[in-house]
Parts: structure tokens; C-alpha cells; sequence
């Protein structure tokens, strides 16, 4: 395949996924943390809180990484004169 490296193409995948489960993600936490026993259980509201923010910054630097490393072999391949492995 010439151009773009496959990891760049996962990672632009992987990025948009993140934007789609963003909202089931903050569903699931706002249905958390209406239950009126979560307060029986020490740290679960604050940790409930904060996931939807992990979830989505771990899927984008995830995705971010990918499309990162994808470019730059892109750009060394391309330096070198060399052409894609083939699998």
C-alpha cells in the first residue's frame, strides 16, 4: 500500500471510535450515579466520576500514538527510499 503506514489508518479508526462511545460511556455513569446506594460503597462515586474522562483520553492518546508512529515510519520509509513490507 503506498502512502499512509496501516498503524496511522488504526489510529484515525481508534480516534473515532472514542468519539462514539464517548456518549454510552456517560450514560452508563450518569445511570452509576443515580442509584441512590452508591454511597454505601467508599471511593466508587469519585472513581465513577472520573471514568468517562480516562476512557476517552486513553482512547485518543491510544489512537494519537498510532496515527504518530504510522506517519513518522511513513516519512522514514520514504527517506530511505524503501517501499512497504509486505505481509
Amino acid at each position: 500500500m503506498r502512502g499512509i503506514d496501516f498503524k496511522a489508518i488504526l489510529g484515525i479508526v481508534v480516534i473515532a471510535i472514542s468519539f462514539i462511545i464517548f456518549p454510552i460511556v456517560l450514560e452508563g455513569t450518569d445511570e452509576i450515579l443515580s442509584n441512590a446506594n452508591i454511597s454505601d460503597y467508599t471511593g466508587l462515586e469519585a472513581i465513577v466520576k472520573i471514568a468517562p474522562m480516562l476512557v476517552m483520553v486513553g482512547l485518543i492518546f491510544g489512537g494519537g500514538v498510532l496515527v504518530w508512529k504510522g506517519v513518522g515510519e511513513t516519512r522514514r520509509r520514504r527517506a530511505s527510499g524503501k517501499k512497504a513490507k509486505r505481509a
